[in-house]
């Protein structure tokens, strides 16, 4: 007899998912689609919600935060951990990681694929990702939390990045802030609060070739085959034509 306890949680995961009610846009989201944001915030259905894996996935990397934050607060023994910061003049809210007033830091942890990882065989780097640097979604994600943060009279100096498999591997990464990120985060947000304002809808970016591609915005939760956002979905249709994306 085939076993089906397997199904039976994966179902009793996807069922305990609670769907995030938006009331400002959030630091977490700002590297995403400016459409996909919209909808969100009008809280339109999600076409590709996640699977019990990746939702399994993101509960053990929260643990693996919690098992890393006690030697975090070893270097960094001021330091405040999920803490939300709001600014009601970008409409804005974010909970950072962990963030040190003594040192001026924010310390970002993200739970990453060993793929993420350079090292394969003996001699290769084991302690790099791919790319030797953080990922620009999670850069965005960050200067959003140093704009909050300023906002809070909190000053930020640098961002430290600390990437982590679940078996244990680790890569941290520490950045000066990037003013031009900083720019690009406040242009994300005059882009979503002006099409919250006139309520229209701002444009896709959820095409290959952008930069946020392959970290962010192919993974859309409104994408249907080959068309993304579609405007149908204003009216709860999830029927759609690139005439209406």
């Amino acid at each position: 007899m085939k076993d089906t306890f397997a199904g039976q949680l994966y179902t009793s995961i996807t069922k305990a998912d609670e769907q995030r009610v938006f009331e400002k846009w959030h630091a977490s989201s700002i590297a995403e689609c400016p459409r996909a944001q919209y909808f969100r915030r009008l809280e339109i259905e999600p076409i590709n919600k996640p699977t019990a894996g990746k939702m399994l996935r993101w509960q053990a990397g929260h643990m693996m935060e919690e098992a890393i934050r006690p030697h975090i607060k070893s270097q960094f023994p001021d330091v405040q951990s999920n803490v939300r910061v709001d600014s009601e003049v970008l409409d804005l809210t974010g909970e950072y990681d962990n963030y040190s007033k003594e040192d001026q830091r924010i310390i970002e942890v993200k739970t990453v694929h060993d793929y993420a990882f350079v090292y394969r065989k003996k001699g290769e780097p084991r302690f790099d990702l791919r790319d030797y640097q953080p990922y620009l979604n999670h850069e965005l994600q960050n200067h959003a939390y140093v704009i909050l943060l300023r906002e809070n009279d909190q000053p930020v100096r640098e961002i430290t990045y600390v990437y982590i498999t679940l078996d244990g591997r680790i890569a941290t990464y520490t950045t000066r802030i990037k003013p031009e990120l900083i720019m690009e985060v406040l242009d994300r947000l005059q882009i979503l609060n002006s099409a919250w304002g006139a309520q229209q809808p701002p444009e896709c970016l959820c095409k290959e070739g952008h930069e946020l591609w392959n970290s962010t915005t192919q993974y859309c939760p409104y994408k249907d085959k080959s068309v993304c956002c579609s405007l149908n979905l204003l009216n709860g249709s999830q029927d759609s034509d690139w005439s209406e994306a």
